[in-house]
């Protein structure tokens, strides 16, 4: 069986590389980006089975990707687990507006805890 793969996208070089590290020792194949762009980038001509998503990134935010993903035909059924310490409501609203996403404050969440909400999310 081919090997999960993740799209994470985390602009904290300190967190990106505590996710990135759980993921890969959990098994899955893990692509790192830092930006927006990047992972918009990415996302043209590689498809992952889930992405992991910040929500404050230092150009296109975590929600107008989300929007992005949700609206192409290509990438509107991969599952978004959205992983950020932005908790305020608006944003829980604006993800939810967009879609049924999953929201996790990073501050709040072990990465055990996101790799089981993988896990769920993908069925395995």
């Amino acid at each position: 069986m081919a090997k999960v793969k993740i799209l994470a996208v985390e602009d904290d070089v300190d967190i990106a590389g505590l996710i990135e590290k759980k993921l890969a020792d959990s098994g899955f194949e893990v692509a790192m980006r830092e930006t927006g762009r990047e992972a918009l980038d990415y996302l043209q001509n590689n498809l992952p089975d889930l992405v992991v998503l910040d929500i404050l990134l230092p150009d296109i935010d975590g929600l107008s990707v989300l929007n992005e993903l949700a609206h192409n035909p290509k990438t509107k059924n991969i599952p978004v687990i959205i992983f950020s310490n932005l908790a305020d409501e608006g944003s829980l609203e604006q993800a939810e507006a967009i879609g049924n996403y999953e929201y996790l404050v990073k501050a709040k969440t072990d990465l055990n805890v996101l790799v089981e909400k993988i896990k769920k999310k993908l069925k395995i």
